[in-house]
């Protein structure tokens, strides 16, 4: 098992802070040679073409487009999605299209990262079980990532007659996501609760 060193730890707090400050990436020299290893070890971190991405934000377009205020960022998946305004302490706006129809869909959350109840019915979460690759030699977001999708109402009551994957609604997603992405949020001083 890897320990995360005091260093490795500021630095992935200094990561953190910088996605959800400026909505950026770093680059991959920005961190000390010794924590840019260990936080890739890991998976808590990812270079994307030279660039962090840093679970729940992704330097590259994945459909998943979340709004804080005036920027934007991506998203890894849609569980990731729901997890950045808990993660930043900011209120944003969920837009991405349905993975198997295109529709689009978009979702309001608050910065204690519940959601606008107004928005729910709406869209779901398909989980479904066609992962990329073997998850303990790639990154979770080029494994698991992409099989965790918004989907519509209509797409969602079809999937679950057929069995496809497993659909959530998006509270118990978010649910998933905010438990999921509570280290972070207390890495960067924010209230749990």
């Amino acid at each position: 098992m890897l320990a995360l060193s005091s260093h490795a730890l500021q630095d992935y707090r200094r990561l953190i802070e910088h996605w959800c400050d400026s909505a950026s990436p770093l680059a991959t020299d920005a961190l000390s040679s010794e924590s840019l290893h260990t936080l890739l070890a890991i998976d808590a971190v990812v270079d994307q073409s030279g660039q962090l991405g840093c679970y729940p934000f992704s330097v590259l377009p994945t459909g998943i487009q979340v709004q804080l205020g005036d920027r934007s960022v991506h998203a890894m998946c849609a569980i990731d999605a729901l997890a950045v305004s808990r993660v930043s302490g900011q209120a944003s706006r969920i837009v991405a299209p349905c993975a198997l129809c295109e529709t689009q869909l978009a979702l309001g959350m608050h910065a204690n990262g519940s959601l606008h109840e107004v928005m729910m019915p709406e869209a779901a979460v398909l989980w479904t079980d066609e992962t990329q690759g073997s998850c303990g030699t790639n990154a979770c977001c080029n494994t698991l990532c992409p099989s965790i999708r918004f989907v519509c109402r209509s797409c969602a009551e079809i999937e679950s007659k057929d069995q496809e994957g497993d659909i959530f609604t998006v509270p118990q997603a978010a649910v998933i996501a905010n438990a999921f992405f509570g280290f972070q949020a207390r890495l960067c001083g924010l209230e749990i609760g």
